[in-house]
């Protein structure tokens, strides 16, 4: 009964066209969790690791309630696998999922689209009640007879099976801005474990730099307050300065690349009442057309760095991002002369 269920939803996820029908069903998604799940997610089991913070069980839990992020994710996702089993049609196909949470979100409501001998699954989690979780869902939907293996593991040590040959790597472990959560952390990870042909999910995640009003710029407070990017009103007098940087498998070719960005120096503007916020920007490309824009998601939410009206003395700003420890922005200046 709760396949049949879940099958209807994700096949309306993958089917959905406007915000409205997107939202509708990662709410079903949502509320068909509740409504299976048989373990307590507790709030007490936030991980700080070298990296970042891993999420309590019930902090990714919530994470299904941020619904355009669900929907498009697991659009791209399937989208993924579609390409993968049409170029590899004589093999199984390898996922491995980092931070899969207690529902496996991205990953579990496909498989019943999924040919069961077609599928092999690594799921990785640093919570060892998530990990039971995702065994309990698996058993109530009926879910068993897929080859997936949960481990608990940190998956910014994680080191997959030497025989395990990875076609498709899924983490998302975001906050915005890339603050605070371990997403670049584990993606250096597990990029260096990925063949040339494998596909990584997210493929790019684009950081911004733009001068802005941050308090006029669209922001995603609630689930209540959900538009897509046709619906939204950019502040009109933001400007883009610079994109910072992309992580994508390419960003982590060099075996010895630093935990740390630093941007060149950038020219703080004489004239900046109408946008006096440094602000951070960020987009995902999921996969193929999937893309989350700027405050369609929590995870893409502008975030302010400073307002330049502390910063009278001084005509120009380097932006650093630091991800050794917990991910964070600061900034450098120089003074004017």
């Amino acid at each position: 009964m709760y396949k049949q269920e879940l099958t209807f939803i994700v096949k309306s996820i993958i089917a959905s066209g406007t915000v409205d029908e997107h939202v509708k069903c990662a709410e079903k998604l949502s509320v068909f969790y509740k409504k299976t799940t048989t373990v307590k997610n507790p709030e007490s089991n936030e991980t700080l690791i070298k990296g970042g913070f891993a999420l309590s069980s019930s902090g990714a839990a919530d994470c299904v309630d941020d619904y355009l992020r669900t929907v498009f994710f697991i659009k791209g996702i399937y989208k993924a696998l579609t390409k993968l089993s049409s170029d590899f049609p004589e093999r199984s196909i390898n996922i491995l999922y980092a931070g899969c949470g207690p529902y496996a979100t991205l990953i579990l409501p496909l498989l019943p689209l999924l040919n069961k001998e077609r599928i092999k699954a690594v799921l990785i989690d640093i919570n060892a009640e998530s990990i039971q979780s995702v065994h309990n869902l698996l058993s109530v939907i009926g879910l068993e007879e897929y080859d997936l293996q949960l481990i608990e593991a940190n998956a910014i040590t994680y080191t997959k099976p030497t025989d395990f040959v990875i076609d498709l790597a899924i983490t998302e472990t975001m906050h915005y801005a890339l603050t605070r959560e371990p997403q670049v952390a584990i993606t250096k990870n597990i990029v260096r474990q990925l063949t040339s042909d494998a596909i990584l999910i997210p493929e790019e995640i684009r950081i911004d730099l733009v001068y802005t009003f941050f308090a006029y710029e669209p922001y995603l407070k609630n689930t209540l307050e959900v538009k897509g990017r046709n619906e939204m009103q950019p502040y009109a007098n933001n400007v883009f300065v610079d994109r910072l940087f992309t992580i994508n498998k390419e960003h982590f070719d060099r075996k010895e690349s630093s935990s740390k960005f630093e941007s060149r120096f950038y020219k703080l503007p004489d004239s900046f009442s109408n946008h006096p916020d440094v602000c951070i920007f960020t987009e995902i490309k999921i996969f193929d057309d999937m893309e989350l824009k700027t405050a369609e998601s929590y995870i893409t939410n502008p975030f302010c760095v400073v307002s330049m009206y502390g910063l009278s003395a001084y005509s120009e700003i380097q932006l650093v991002y630091d991800y050794s420890e917990i991910p964070q922005w600061s900034y450098n200046l120089k003074e004017r002369a």
